[in-house]
Formats: structure tokens, sequence, C-alpha cells
């Protein structure tokens, strides 16, 4: 017996009010999600509550210099803002001139202060402003021997908040970062950019490894801090290219404990020396004497009479590897030979003709 079946044919009406609940099922759901309050990845960081932590340790700094004194170390004239470079800043008269010439932040609660040494290059008198406007005279304790940094010390007028020091090693190209400084007398002011280099040489002294931001930096931004995103000093803002746009310079932070270290310890501006010219290893050459990467450095000249030449070092040696470390050029030697002090020994890999040897030198002071 055949049962008989029973079809049910729905009006129109209920097909279209099924679409339209699963057409906006999806839109329900996203307007539930809640949005993250702080999109760092994929997207710009929130940087409100960062910068009112970091802006009350960079200070201001103005100078007082005798307007017949000789400046014979004026800084090139395409990097670096130039001190006085803010005309209407100025106030003359016949023995002195004030200007308004840079920045600087205080790495320690009891008062010491670190700037570019071209910001108070020359001064009779320094002059500090404060997050809250509080003016307060410094004076000058001690300046980077190798590098462009100075450390100034005032007597704190209250509880000081200092800037954290991280660690430059860690910078990578990309990482965003912020610049505070006082840019053309504006006085703490805020840009926001990335790395866009590391290791730059720029001509201005042999110890030269720059990181390279396009965060804003002009004349007067000289001697503040570049920090990264969590709020430590990465870097202290030091050159721009007057020329271009978007480039600027800072010294890494590594430089720094050196710095803070030199008035309890003048020996320890002096640093090691080899006594040799050296030129980088081309392509070329890499690949005739087989080298699987385009690393190392020849030895071109080697001066009598120094720890060079005491440890046999010879013109045509390249050197591979100094302190365990792949020797990647000149400029790369000499910022891990400047590492060492005098009468510490340097163990050196070189390559003679074909073969490889290990050489230790003895390093010495340079009769600079």
């Amino acid at each position: 017996m055949n049962v008989p079946t029973l079809q049910f044919r729905p009006p129109a009406s209920i097909f279209i009010l099924v679409l339209a609940f699963v057409l906006c099922c999806p839109l329900v759901s996203l307007a539930d999600e809640t949005p993250p309050k702080h999109v760092v990845k994929g997207g710009c960081p929130d940087l409100i509550d960062l910068i009112k932590d970091l802006t009350p340790a960079v200070v201001n700094i103005s100078i007082e210099r005798h307007m017949l004194q000789n400046s014979s170390t004026e800084p090139p004239p395409l990097f670096r803002s130039k001190p006085g470079s803010q005309e209407d800043q100025s106030k003359k008269n016949d023995k002195f001139q004030s200007d308004s010439v840079g920045s600087g932040f205080l790495c320690d609660a009891s008062g010491h202060i670190v700037t570019n040494a071209h910001v108070v290059e020359g001064a009779s008198k320094i002059v500090v402003t404060l997050s809250t406007g509080k003016v307060v005279a410094a004076k000058l304790v001690a300046i980077h021997p190798k590098v462009d940094l100075a450390l100034l010390k005032i007597a704190p007028p209250y509880a000081l908040q200092k800037a954290r020091i991280g660690d430059s090693t860690n910078v990578q190209v990309g990482e965003w970062v912020l610049a505070v400084g006082n840019p053309f007398g504006l006085g703490r002011t805020v840009t926001v950019g990335i790395v866009s280099g590391k290791g730059r040489f720029l001509g201005l002294g042999p110890d030269d490894n720059f990181i390279q931001t396009d965060a804003s930096i002009n004349p007067g931004n000289s001697g503040g801090p570049l920090f990264n995103m969590s709020g430590e000093v990465i870097g202290v803002n030091t050159a721009i290219i007057a020329s271009g746009k978007g480039i600027g310079f800072a010294i890494p932070s590594n430089y720094l404990t050196e710095l803070t270290r030199l008035p309890g310890n003048a020996d320890l501006a002096i640093r090691g020396w080899l006594g040799i010219y050296v030129e980088d290893v081309t392509s070329e050459q890499a690949k005739k004497i087989g080298l699987s990467t385009h690393r190392g450095t020849w030895v071109d000249e080697v001066l009598n009479s120094t720890p060079a030449h005491n440890a046999g070092l010879k013109k045509g040696d390249l050197i591979l590897d100094a302190d365990g470390k792949a020797i990647r050029n000149g400029r790369h030697l000499s910022r891990v030979i400047s590492s060492f002090r005098p009468g510490d020994i340097l163990k050196m890999k070189i390559l003679r003709g074909r073969q490889a040897q290990m050489v230790d030198v003895v390093l010495g002071k340079s009769p600079e």
C-alpha cells in the first residue's frame, strides 16, 4: 500500500526572512567585538600615555658664549644643528651671545644630564630648563673622547625623573621610535617615526655608528633622546643632513655607559690602539681568495714600534676576526678595538697568503 506523501511549499516571504537573517548574522557578530585599546602591530601605536611618562626627563639647554671666543671645531655644515641657529632666540650685547641651542635628558636622579658635546661647546655659562619650567645652572663634567656626547651636572631643585637607558644593540630596523627635544626653541616637541637604518658612517669620526631614523629631527633637537616603544633611550639625536628630509641620526645609547663613568675615572677615556692602516676587501678579492662571504679588511700599512708591529702583523694580512667577532670592514674593526683599553690583549684571526692563523696583540695607547 502506497502511503501518500504530503508536500509543503512555504511561501516566498519565509525564504526572504531566512536569507535576511543569515546575511545579518556576521554583522551582529562583528559589532559585538571590542577593538583593542592599544594598536601596535598592523596600525599606529597609541602614544599618549607613553609621552606623558617620558617628557619629564627631557630638558632644554641654553648657553652663553663669549662672542670673541674662537671655536675651531665647528660641526661640518651638512650635519648637526649648529649652535646659535635660532636667530630669533638670540640676544646679543658687547661681550656675550645667549642662544637656545639644544636638548638633553636626565640620566640619573642626582642631576646628571646627557647632551651633545657640540651643544655646549665653548660655553661660558650653561642653563637648563626642566620640564616644570624651573631654570637651573649646569656645569660640564665630562666629554666623551670619541663621539659627540657630553655630561652635565645640576643641583636637583626637587626629586627628578630620570630616563631609562636601553640596549642599542637590540635596535631593529622598522621599530617605532620617538624623538623628544627643543627644535627651533619651541620646547618639548615630540616626533614619531621608525628606525630606518643602523651602523651609518657619516665621516664625523672613526667611531661613527649612527642609528638612522625618519622621526623628524631639526636644529635644537641635538642632544635629545630617541626613545623606543618601551620608553627606553636607545639613542641621542645628533645629526641631520641639511638637504635631506626624513633623515636624522642618533648616537647609540650603549656609548652612554662610558660617558657616565668618565667623571669618576678619567682613564676610561683612553682607548686601545693597534697602529695599522687598513683597506676593505672588494667582492672580486673575496671570490679570488675563496671567501664564502664578503668580509674582512686588509692590512695596508703597519706603523713601526706599534702594537701591531710588535705582534708580527704584516702588510697584506687579511684580518677576519677580532675578539671572536667576524670583521665586516675597517670601520667595524675600529669599533671593536675602541672597546678595549691599553694593555688589553686582542685576539685576532688573520689570513696570510692561504694560511689562517691566530695573533694576540697587546694594545697600546694612541699617540694623539
